[in-house]
């Protein structure tokens, strides 16, 4: 593990093995947590764009983890690779489960899906297999059932049958994520992004989309809040605040914050998310953050 103290955070990094590799899960802590997040990221991002965001919820009193997905940020595996779901699904059943060991029973856990990590969330809550407990779940301008809502069916089982070489390009633009030059020139030159795909992981996301799209047996036995802008430049957000709708119901709100861009944490509503996360987290759901 490696550790470094800053004031009132400590930073450290953990190594899970799994299948002969070292997945890097990232951690900010703060002295005595009230409350923790496990942070799925994204396509293009890695823990590593969360440096400021965990520093500011450590700071609010809740701990920040951050699974780099294998093959992403600093963690081993073959790049420009989705997993299978099965095995990505371990990766987080096991990596949640040294969460909630090292925090304890008592301090509530909150689940934060972003973009292509609310797909992961949203299958994981669809895994009969996933029993680490948690209090609630957040979506943040989550891709929730993208590729089913957007494409025609002969366009999907055409993704699922194509097993062509060379790699699709997700056509991510650093100014969807962010309108602030510094963040933009960050994504762009950000050495551990992931921008593009082998086709066959193309596929896995859509197979990641079947295990949740119409279920009625998800894991919904706490609140849930799905945030986003107003606009989004990556996720058509009608089609994901329905999905989010089908799949919790009244057990589910829906909050938007004023921005047109994708990455929240890179705008100017990054505070007023990161306190409303925390009041949300840390009271299990159950609190009146307006």
């Amino acid at each position: 593990m490696t550790t470094l103290n800053m004031k009132h955070v400590e930073r450290s990094i953990d190594y899970i093995g799994r299948d002969g590799l070292k997945l890097a899960l990232h951690a900010w802590r703060p002295e005595a947590p009230q409350a923790a997040i496990f942070y799925f990221h994204g396509l293009q991002s890695h823990a590593g764009w969360l440096w400021e965001v965990g520093c500011q919820f450590a700071r609010n009193g809740v701990a920040l983890y951050v699974l780099d997905r294998r093959g992403c940020g600093i963690s081993d595996g073959p790049r420009n690779e989705i997993p299978a779901p099965a095995t990505c699904l371990e990766d987080y059943r096991v990596a949640l489960a040294h969460v909630r060991d090292e925090i304890g029973p008592d301090v509530p856990l909150g689940l934060f899906g972003h973009c292509l990590g609310g797909s992961f969330l949203a299958a994981l809550l669809a895994d009969p297999a996933f029993d680490v407990p948690y209090q609630s779940t957040t979506f943040c301008s989550a891709w929730l059932g993208k590729l089913h809502h957007t494409l025609p069916p002969g366009a999907l089982q055409a993704i699922l049958n194509d097993r062509q070489e060379g790699q699709w390009d997700a056509g991510l633009k650093a100014e969807h994520f962010t309108d602030q030059p510094k963040y933009i020139e960050f994504i762009k030159n950000d050495v551990l992004s992931t921008r593009k795909l082998s086709f066959d992981s193309r596929a896995t996301l859509v197979q990641f989309e079947m295990m949740y799209l119409h279920r009625r047996d998800l894991h919904l036995h706490a609140p849930s809040i799905y945030i986003c802008g107003h606009d989004d430049p990556i996720v058509n957000l009608e089609c994901a605040k329905k999905q989010y709708a089908q799949m919790f119901g009244n057990a589910g709100e829906i909050l938007e914050l004023p921005t047109p861009k994708h990455f929240l944490l890179f705008t100017d509503v990054r505070n007023r998310l990161i306190n409303k996360v925390t009041a949300y987290v840390s009271s299990c759901g159950h609190t009146h953050y307006g």
